[in-house]
């Protein structure tokens, strides 16, 4: 099953940040400081080392298999019997992670903006209009990201540069206070986020160059990394480690300190449009590469009619596997680690022995 229409390297990339960035730059740095304190800096770079070597894994599985999805290259490596059960692992593992996006998408919008409106109404409204856009394909999807990208980029630079006089460099001292556990400890929570580098393997069959898909790894991880580490940073420096920890939103919370004068301040609503354009996409790009996984696993030519129930059985999962936000976040912090790493990290390793062991290699398209 294909899907008409390529996409550029660079447009690999974006989708790229737009599958981790939104959530992460919300949620994580407040887990960071609970975990690893002063030193949640240090664990975004032990993450990322570690979604690197995830990388090269997806870059070499790539190359074996050039023109496959993840889903269709399980049962090329594992055979038909077994492959399609790996497959249709990651097609659940997506299936889940869009249903706790979601969910961090509603939870957020009713604690810190509407809190008298439903979860349910905000997670109907986002999936409504994801189910729309991930019917019309991963080219259009990744257009979007054309005109999102570079306002994401340009208000974390703002927010960071105008929120300085609140910052102090001591609050990132002592280094390794605590030793290396905190730090640890706090990249394994990283990891639940940048692991999320294997939704690329899903879509990286329809990057029009698959020479270059490494470069749109490299730069995609990289600019994930860099913004990461400095809206963690930012939120240290402006807050301190312990404060922070008891943020929920720390990323929004710093956009609401953002005073210049009397005359421009109160920001974070422009924070809020812009966060909710770059968590829609992130929700429409899973929902598309849940349909596409469940469309070969089935051996359907279209994903099309997938996405509507696809959508309708995330937003029912999403409501009914939290009561509130504090169990948001403790999924975060000790359910997702183990299992992410469980198909993030072991599965795509153990496809790339396998293909390895076999001599597993496909040329053709």
């Amino acid at each position: 099953m294909r899907e008409e229409g390529y996409i550029s390297p660079r447009q690999a990339a974006v989708l790229l940040w737009f599958a981790i960035l939104p959530t992460a730059i919300l949620f994580l740095p407040s887990l960071l400081a609970l975990r690893a304190h002063q030193d949640a800096w240090l664990a975004v770079i032990v993450a990322t080392l570690a979604a690197g070597v995830l990388s090269l894994g997806i870059y070499l599985l790539a190359q074996r298999f050039p023109h496959y999805t993840l889903f269709q290259y399980c049962e090329l490596i594992l055979g038909k019997p077994v492959g399609k059960m790996a497959a249709l692992l990651f097609v659940l593992a997506f299936f889940l992670l869009n249903s706790v996006v979601i969910r961090e998408f509603s939870e957020f919008l009713t604690t810190a903006v509407m809190p008298e409106t439903p979860c349910l109404f905000f997670a109907c409204s986002i999936v409504a209009v994801a189910i729309y856009a991930a019917r019309q394909g991963l080219e259009v999807i990744a257009r979007c990201t054309d005109f999102i990208m570079p306002l994401l980029v340009a208000f974390i630079v703002i927010i960071l540069l105008f929120a300085a006089p609140e910052m102090t460099v001591r609050n990132l001292f002592p280094v390794m206070e605590y030793g290396p556990r905190p730090v640890l400890g706090g990249a394994l929570v990283t990891w639940s986020f940048l692991g999320q580098v294997i939704i690329l393997a899903a879509y990286g069959a329809f990057v029009n160059s698959p020479r270059a898909l490494g470069l749109s790894l490299v730069t995609g991880l990289a600019g994930i990394a860099f913004f990461l580490g400095l809206v963690t940073m930012g939120i240290i420096f402006a807050f301190g480690p312990f404060e922070a920890s008891r943020l929920i939103f720390a990323g929004y919370t710093l956009a609401r300190v953002v005073s210049l004068g009397q005359f421009f301040e109160r920001i974070e609503v422009l924070f809020l449009a812009i966060w909710v354009a770059g968590v829609f996409i992130k929700i429409t790009l899973n929902l598309y590469v849940t349909a596409l996984g469940l469309a070969s696993v089935t051996g359907l030519k279209e994903f099309r009619p997938l996405v509507a129930p696809l959508g309708a059985l995330n937003i029912v999962i999403a409501v009914i596997s939290y009561q509130n936000l504090s169990e948001v976040r403790r999924d975060l912090l000790m359910v997702e680690p183990g299992w992410t790493l469980t198909w993030q990290l072991l599965l795509p390793a153990l496809l790339l022995v396998v293909a390895w062991l076999r001599g597993k290699r496909r040329t053709g398209s």
